[in-house]
């Protein structure tokens, strides 16, 4: 029998299963397939399900700025105090247009003034958008609220309208058409504003700005002739970078001299057909503060144009009655009964966000000549005041002839250098004036002639009539007469004149009324390039280049930017 082997192949079977099951879980071990399969479907499901939570997030923001640009529109539009329609009907409007549901009656808010003066609209709207992916993790929806507040109302508005009255304004209709363009520019304004809540400046401007004597009365000015009233601003004493004049206080502003500079005219002073550099007329005269539309469309019907053009003078005037500074100014007129109590804090401070202050500055043209007569700041000897060179025979004035009145020969004109007068009635120099010797006219035993200061003598004849008919008489020399006519030379006797400098100046202005939050519209109307370019560097608010009739829709375009001004958010 053979036992013994049987228990030998046992024993040896063992250690083999067992190796074999080591081997099995080694290789269990190093086998991944199955754990990277599984692994790899749950991060795809982790990206898919992230990405539609993004995609789902940009849907929702495209819905939250459509739904907030379409709402900011609609309440701005809704508060037009322009707009007829029913404010809630304009927002409802606005949504169906834009794809997107209506907001309910009870989520749109308007409040209005009862003069019209006022309308406030205020939306407050929620949307609930299906998610696509983000439901997976139960966020079904998500809620878009908006709102939105506009407001327009009229405020306070301070305007300075500053035109130019220059003799181009005479051409081509151009005054003709100014005229109902800037009265319905009046009407539009008061016509959406409370009462008492606008007050408009009218600055008529040519080669000077004239003030009336009330005007002038609050300002601090040298007295050399009381013809007429204009103010000569000082670039060295920096009046043109700012907005802000003297009132009384230290500052004298030198007064503008009474002459002609332009016209070979006698007399000046109350003769028709003369140009003074300062205009007389009631009509050229600034009209400040009002508050009254039939007076400043009356005083637009009544304006007239001549003269030259310094729009620099203009928006110095335009900005300065925007300007606290003048604030006694109001006030004194308030206490006279000109102005109504309501505008006793006029012109307001700058920073007082209920005021809005514009300046609408309108040339056909560009900057020329500015004249002055030479006083005693600027030369020895001067000419705007004091003993002149001539001396007449008030005879000549008073004899009832009409031929006579105004002749030459009632003067006679001193020469220092040669110690004698020349005699206009005799064509000849000696050493007594006409009138003063045995024989003259006006001879009575004694003296009659009359000297005549400078101021006399520019209410009598203008600059080219005393170079022409007086200087060029007594000395026959074409070059002496042409160093007293006013342009013929760089520095002529009389008086001096500004040109080049004038677009610094009135960019300086500018610069001055913009720094301080004015808003300032220029309308260039059929002007040449020089005037475009300056006016459109002087806006920041709008510069509008037209011709003919449409300077109305100039005016129109700027009552409704200012209507827009007026909106708050």
């Amino acid at each position: 029998m053979m036992i013994a082997p049987k228990s030998v192949s046992v024993a040896k079977a063992a250690p083999a299963a067992a190796g074999r099951a080591t081997d099995a879980l080694r290789r269990f071990r190093r086998e991944e397939d199955g754990s990277l399969i599984i692994f790899g479907l749950f991060a795809f499901v982790m990206m898919l399900l992230l990405a539609g939570v993004a995609l789902d997030l940009m849907r929702f923001e495209e819905r939250r700025t459509t739904l907030q640009n379409t709402i900011d529109r609609a309440s701005l539009a809704a508060a037009d105090l322009q707009q007829s329609l029913d404010p809630k009907e304009v927002v409802k409007d606005y949504f169906l247009k834009a794809g997107l549901k209506p907001p309910a009656d009870d989520d749109i808010i308007v409040t209005e003034g009862t003069l019209t003066d006022y309308r406030k609209v205020e939306i407050s709207v929620s949307e609930e958008m299906p998610t696509w992916f983000m439901a997976l993790v139960g966020v079904k929806t998500l809620s878009t609220p908006a709102s939105s507040t506009a407001e327009e109302s009229v405020g306070q508005i301070e305007i300075s309208l500053i035109l130019d009255v220059s003799g181009s304004m005479n051409s081509n209709s151009r005054l003709t058409n100014l005229k109902p363009a800037a009265k319905s520019f009046v009407d539009q304004i008061f016509d959406s504003a409370e009462e008492d809540k606008v007050s408009i400046s009218i600055i008529p401007y040519a080669t000077q700005v004239s003030i009336s004597d009330d005007l002038a009365s609050y300002f601090n000015i040298t007295n050399e002739h009381t013809n007429s009233t204009c103010i000569e601003f000082d670039v060295s004493k920096g009046d043109f970078d700012t907005t802000a004049v003297s009132i009384g206080g230290a500052r004298v502003y030198q007064r503008n001299g009474h002459f002609d500079p332009f016209n070979k005219t006698t007399p000046v002073t109350g003769n028709s057909s003369a140009l003074p550099n300062c205009p007389v007329e009631a009509e050229r005269h600034i009209l400040p503060f009002s508050g009254d539309r039939d007076q400043l469309k009356t005083f637009i019907d009544n304006l007239t144009a001549e003269g030259n053009t310094s729009i620099d003078i203009g928006m110095k005037w335009g900005s300065a009655l925007l300007d606290p500074s003048m604030q006694p100014v109001v006030d004194g007129m308030i206490a006279d009964g000109d102005l109504p109590g309501a505008f006793s804090e006029r012109p307001y401070a700058f920073d007082d966000t209920e005021a809005l202050k514009i300046i609408v500055l309108m040339t056909d043209g560009a900057n020329t000549t500015e004249y002055r007569l030479r006083n005693n700041t600027t030369s020895t000897p001067y000419y705007d005041e004091g003993q002149s060179l001539l001396v007449r025979n008030p005879y000549y004035r008073t004899n009832g002839s009409s031929s006579d009145d105004w002749s030459r020969n009632q003067y006679s004109l001193w020469d220092a250098s040669k110690n004698k007068y020349y005699i206009f009635a005799l064509n000849a120099w000696r050493t007594e004036p006409w009138g003063d010797k045995s024989g003259d006219t006006g001879w009575t035993g004694s003296p009659s002639s009359v000297p005549m200061t400078w101021q006399q003598v520019w209410g009598d004849m203008s600059i080219y009539w005393f170079s022409d008919e007086l200087i060029y008489r007594a000395y026959g020399s074409s070059s002496t007469r042409n160093q007293w006519r006013p342009a013929s030379v760089t520095n002529p006797k009389a008086n001096t004149y500004i040109a080049s400098a004038k677009d610094g100046m009135t960019r300086d202005v500018c610069d001055a009324a913009k720094a301080n939050g004015i808003r300032i519209y220029t309308i260039a109307f059929e002007a040449p390039t020089q005037g475009q370019n300056l006016l459109e560097s002087c806006q920041n608010a709008g510069y509008y280049a037209v011709e003919g009739l449409d300077i109305n829709d100039a005016f129109a375009g700027i009552v409704n930017s200012i209507n827009k001004l007026r909106l708050t958010h």
